[in-house]
């Protein structure tokens, strides 16, 4: 098939086009081997070699074969050169994994190159072949619905393909039937009140949602999924729906043989393809694998729209905790536990337990306010909110916590500790009381949900302290920041690694059979480094940019205008913007305008004369979804159409044909330095004679701009042009190299 394929996809492209995507792959392909920390990188062969590996047998290779051609036939495609290479890495990546040497596979793959098909058809052999389970994980609910709804009912059919395939979603997306029926309980007075602290009252309208939501359970006319809720719930109200994994109980739950959750995860374990998100797979890593999703070991990986990956992972691993909401998750063990022991007949291990956390509870609230006292009067937490909502917040430089407050933090740690022992004593005694038949159940279930909830809390905060009584430790961001109530305020204390790196090597990368990664979006100025750095993946990691099948040389033009003014002359800049609009913007066209903050944009729209601002539908006035809806119902009824949006208009969007046919980006995507974890990280490489401008900075500036320009090319039949008002990508030494990391564009540069 790969001879055949090699010679049909080459003829079906015209010539202009295919010496522009040469280009295109060659000056990719030596920046990648000259900028990877990784020296040995292989570039791969032409599509002409058959397709070899070590693990790759004749059967196996013929079953991937089989299985493209088969596709390819019933869909009348001609065979996509990107598509190609990328089956081809990932297959040879996948199949020489396994004896304890896991293989990772990173994969950039553009818009038309068709990597979900690309995956499907080499990841999906090889684990049936190896009897393995594939997780694929996406970043996006909209991600996740194409791959369930239509890629793999697609391959399924079409490939010759069997395989079963199940959505696996997190434990709150699903009703809990034993919530539910709780909330019916006429009996108010089985349990305190505050036993579930973050619940939300259950008013009347609530009270009747919940009984029609578990009258449907017990029909079997809705499987418990939210998604599939016959209307909108609010989010407070489907709070008191659902349960974490800290207030389950699992088989010993009275509901465990209807629990909607656990129906789907029976669903999950059993299918061959699971499809899931990004947290949920770090969720199930950090449980330890293999707790809601397969053992990593007996499971392939892919984590498509993989530049995610390293933030969301950073994002679990950050730990943090408010002050005053300590003081009050406290008083509440405290009182529960008290009345937990009188109600249980003054059991003596739960006695105890109450003993304990009275005589800790105290003088741990104390140094709690004491913290309070300390961190108040640190630079910068005094200050009003900032632009946009910003948190007022204190970053501890290089993550250096002053003495008086590591001394604090080890006490809080100390009586944290002993706080949460306690709490585990009596969630196992409540265990051993309901399956000896102690007193009622139901009642004691109820008890186990609502303090295993003040357990997480207790932990949370146990994690912080910790982190910040051993400052010398490792280097980390640490931070304090003032977060405001309609009446109230606290102070919230964080920390977090820089990289998510370490954490992801041991928990995936080293566990899991194989892994493939693959995004729009990975290589950079500097090739793959960040995300390599950022990930973790491991050394002999393997490395592809596959070039994508849209024509950019002679569909798009790249359009970099004269302009007197540059960004760092912001009021200047937003003024001069403000008045090319107007002659940039065809009144007929879909246009989408890409603004870098809410600022930016509200400056450009108040200096933009009203006519033109008929037809603007801007972020600033309307939701996102409105917005696009909107905006295609214009352009279908043959209007122009412009659209002012920030950046999440600059992803995931996708507005084909003449739904846009110019993307303006007013200004270079360099990342606002307001987020702790990148101003210490940044700080880190300073200390060690680094540029974290050029590190950093630069290399996420190309990648969010590529994401951006990837708004206007959606199919091989698309054409139209990017416009950037921004003259430094011409007039800075780092503009040249973010130049060059975009798709070959033709480009139209005013001198």
């Amino acid at each position: 098939m790969w001879e055949a394929a090699g010679a049909a996809g080459d003829a079906a492209i015209a010539l202009p086009v295919d010496r522009a995507l040469r280009q295109y792959e060659r000056t990719r392909a030596r920046d990648d081997v000259r900028h990877l920390p990784r020296p040995a990188i292989a570039i791969l062969p032409a599509m002409s070699e058959p397709l070899h590996s070590v693990g790759l047998d004749d059967s196996l290779r013929a079953t991937i074969q089989d299985a493209y051609r088969a596709w390819l036939a019933a869909r009348a495609f001609t065979p996509r050169r990107g598509q190609r290479l990328m089956i081809a890495e990932i297959a040879r990546t996948l199949a020489d994994a396994g004896d304890g040497q896991p293989r990772v596979c990173v994969v950039e793959a553009g818009t038309g190159t068709g990597k979900t098909v690309a995956y499907g058809l080499a990841a999906i052999p090889v684990a049936q072949a190896r009897d393995l389970k594939l997780v694929i994980a996406t970043a996006t609910v909209a991600l996740q619905d194409q791959l369930v709804d239509r890629d793999l009912p697609d391959l399924a059919r079409h490939a010759g393909l069997s395989f079963t395939y199940a959505l696996a979603k997190g434990r709150g997306r699903y009703a809990c039937p034993a919530r539910l029926d709780r909330h019916l309980v006429d009996d108010s007075t089985a349990v305190p009140g505050e036993l579930f602290a973050a619940a939300m009252p259950v008013n009347v309208a609530a009270r009747a949602l919940y009984r029609d939501m578990l009258d449907d359970l017990r029909r079997g006319a809705w499987d418990g999924d939210r998604e599939a809720w016959q209307r909108a719930v609010d989010d407070g109200v489907w709070s008191g729906a659902t349960m974490d994994h800290r207030g389950c109980t699992g088989p010993r739950c009275g509901f465990f043989r209807e629990c909607p959750y656990y129906q789907a995860r029976e669903r999950v374990q059993q299918a061959d393809v699971i499809v899931a998100n990004h947290d949920l797979v770090l969720s199930d890593l950090a449980l330890g694998g293999g707790v809601v999703l397969p053992d990593p070991a007996a499971s392939i990986y892919v984590f498509d729209e993989g530049h995610h990956l390293a933030e969301k992972a950073l994002g679990h691993l950050r730990r943090f905790t408010r002050a005053l909401a300590g003081v009050q998750t406290l008083e509440s063990v405290d009182k529960l536990l008290g009345t937990l022991a009188q109600r249980t007949g003054r059991d003596r291990i739960l006695v105890d337990a109450a003993q304990r956390v009275a005589t800790t509870g105290d003088p741990l609230r104390q140094l709690l306010r004491s913290m309070l006292e300390q961190a108040e009067s640190l630079p910068d937490l005094s200050r009003p909110a900032g632009r946009e909502g910003v948190r007022p917040t204190h970053r501890f430089p290089l993550g250096a916590i002053p003495g008086p407050m590591v001394e604090l933090a080890r006490e809080l740690a100390g009586g944290h500790r002993e706080i949460a022992a306690a709490l585990d004593s009596v969630l196992q005694r409540l265990t051993v009381l309901a399956e000896e038949g102690h007193g009622e159940r139901q009642e004691l279930q109820t008890w186990t949900e609502g303090l295993a909830q003040h357990a997480g809390r207790i932990e949370g905060a146990l994690a912080l302290w910790d982190d910040f009584a051993t400052p010398g430790d490792a280097v980390q961001a640490r931070w304090v920041s003032r977060v405001e109530h309609e009446q109230s305020w606290d102070l919230e204390f964080q920390s977090s690694p820089l990289q998510a790196g370490e954490s992801l090597s041991a928990a995936l990368w080293t566990t899991c059979h194989g892994a493939v990664v693959t995004s729009a979006t990975l290589a950079s100025t500097d090739g793959f480094r960040r995300f390599a750095d950022g990930a973790g993946v491991p050394d002999d990691t393997r490395y592809l940019v596959a070039p994508s099948s849209l024509p950019y040389a002679e569909a798009a033009e790249l359009v970099v205008p004269a302009m007197t003014t540059e960004p760092g002359r912001a009021d200047e800049h937003n003024a001069e913007i403000a008045r090319m609009l107007p002659q940039l913007v065809d009144p007929d066209e879909g246009t989408l305008v890409i603004f870098t903050s809410w600022r930016q944009l509200a400056a450009v729209t108040g200096a933009l004369p009203p006519p033109f601002l008929q037809q603007v539908l801007s972020q600033a006035d309307l939701p996102k979804a409105r917005i696009l809806k909107s905006h295609r119902e214009r352009i279908d009824a043959g209007q122009g159409s412009v659209i002012f949006g920030l950046a999440s208009f600059a992803e995931g969007v996708d507005l084909a044909g003449d739904h846009c046919r110019h993307v303006i980006i007013t200004k270079l995507p360099f990342a606002v330095p307001d987020d702790p974890v990148e101003a210490a990280v940044a700080e880190w490489l300073e200390s060690q004679g680094r540029n974290p401008f050029m590190e950093m900075s630069v290399p996420d500036a190309a990648l969010r701009l590529k994401q951006a320009c990837g708004r206007l090319l959606r199919s091989e039949s698309d054409t139209g042009r990017v416009t950037l008002l921004d003259r430094r990508i011409v007039s800075r030494r780092y503009g040249r190299a973010i130049l060059d990391s975009l798709p070959p564009f033709r480009r139209s540069i005013a001198r």
